[in-house]
């Protein structure tokens, strides 16, 4: 196990862990680049606070809600935009976050808009690590999953986490991986369908 994984762990400010699943994929990055688009509340349920505060990443927050983006003048270091995340200018985005980020977090309401905003996405021009997607399956069936899952694997993402399970045990996320970036076999511990997001962490005291 890792020094840190046990104490960051504790220290989660996910939905869902996805932050410390993040950590751990990238094998305890300091100084990574993330894309937050629904970004929500800059500290509670953000999937970015944590590996801003305690690994010094930088990169770029997105949310539609004017009051949660003032909030994060508050309390983060990182830019923060009240924006469309449909209309979002893509140059604009990688004079900040570069071509090559990290970690994108993709959670928007309702599911059609996540995946209408996913498909804006240039990933001709940018690379990500790992993607965090939520197509809330439990809400809208196979629709959202489906075409998700087709368009992220046409772009040469993996998935490593398929049909995450939220707190009540309800399938509202996929969990990938670019193989260009992160070694299969380091996460394939990782490797679950229709896990509850608490025992996909527990994997993590385990490495």
């Amino acid at each position: 196990m890792h020094k840190d994984t046990e104490r960051s762990r504790r220290q989660s400010c996910s939905q869902a862990g996805q932050d410390i699943f993040v950590i751990n994929c990238l094998d305890h990055k300091e100084n990574g680049i993330f894309l937050d688009l629904g970004c929500n509340d800059p500290v509670i349920i953000n999937n970015t606070y944590l590996l801003e505060k305690e690994y010094k990443w930088t990169g770029l927050s997105v949310d539609i809600d004017k009051e949660m983006v003032d909030k994060y003048y508050l309390n983060r270091d990182t830019s923060a935009w009240n924006i469309d995340a449909l209309k979002l200018n893509y140059d604009e985005v990688i004079s900040i976050c570069t071509n090559k980020i990290d970690y994108l977090s993709l959670d928007l309401e309702p599911p059609a808009t996540t995946y209408a905003c996913l498909q804006t996405i240039p990933f001709d021009r940018i690379d990500f690590s790992i993607i965090t997607y939520e197509h809330d399956f439990w809400r809208c069936g196979d629709e959202f999953r489906v075409k998700s899952r087709k368009l992220l694997t046409d772009c040469g993402y993996k998935i490593i986490c398929a049909d995450v399970l939220s707190f009540d045990n309800i399938i509202f996320e996929d969990w990938y991986y670019n193989p260009k970036y992160v070694d299969y076999n380091k996460i394939c511990h990782f490797e679950c369908e229709g896990q509850k997001w608490q025992t996909i962490l527990d994997r993590c005291l385990r490495c």
